[in-house]
């Protein structure tokens, strides 16, 4: 199983890490790839990010309560930008057919299907799961001492599930 997390480092930096160290105390380092993170210096960003994609069973989409508005310095939105690249890595995992899970973290909400390019809208389809602060993550307990994910949060339950394999 191996899992690729996307996330906006303005909207989801945060808990992106937790996340992050969360599936890589449950999967192993090699199984968890995080954009921009674990990309080595000087790599082509849509190249790299596109062969990652391909070795991956799931696409966790880590969305914030700002993750649709984030803006260039330019004002433009950037989800509107079709070279933005958390839009490419989403439209990447659609056309590869991969179990993609909205990971709505914040106390974000699902955003609206007519908030998204039309290359995004299959998002709102998907059963996302809610990334509480607490207790999925309690204040001040290191990722590996902290209880597993579980059935009440459903993370770990859904990566697991037999329909997360590609044939």
């Amino acid at each position: 199983m191996k899992v690729f997390l996307s996330h906006r480092r303005t909207d989801s930096a945060d808990v992106s890490g937790r996340i992050f160290d969360r599936l890589v105390a449950e999967f192993g380092h090699r199984n968890v790839f995080k954009n921009v993170d674990s990309i080595s210096i000087g790599a082509d960003f849509e190249e790299y990010i596109g062969s990652q994609l391909r070795e991956c069973d799931v696409f966790a989409a880590i969305i914030g309560k700002s993750w649709v508005d984030v803006r260039h310095a330019d004002g433009s939105r950037r989800l509107d930008d079709p070279a933005d690249l958390v839009r490419i890595e989403v439209e990447q995992a659609v056309a590869l057919g991969l179990q993609l899970i909205p990971a709505l973290v914040g106390h974000a909400e699902m955003p609206p299907s007519l908030q998204l390019p039309e290359s995004l809208r299959g998002l709102t389809k998907r059963n996302g799961v809610p990334i509480r602060p607490d207790p999925d993550f309690p204040p001040g307990r290191a990722a590996e001492n902290a209880p597993r994910p579980n059935r009440t949060t459903g993370w770990s339950l859904r990566l697991r599930t037999p329909e997360t394999k590609r044939a």
